[in-house]
């Protein structure tokens, strides 16, 4: 069996000043994601048949280029 992998990054960006519950962020996009495995389009985009997993994976204090 092939395992397909497929690496996404976004990036929050928020205009004012603030304290950013970081734990509370991570959980919010780690249940987003949740639902997203359970959508049969995402599924079908996916072209999937077995099984979908999505890993949240923080990159605080990392900066893009």
């Amino acid at each position: 069996m092939a395992v397909r992998t497929f690496t996404y990054t976004f990036t929050v960006v928020c205009a004012g000043e603030g304290r950013a519950d970081l734990a509370q962020v991570e959980n919010l996009i780690d249940l987003s994601m949740q639902d997203l495995v359970y959508d049969d389009a995402f599924i079908a985009a996916l072209d999937e048949k077995e099984s979908v997993t999505i890993q949240v994976t923080p990159n605080f204090g990392k900066t893009g280029g």
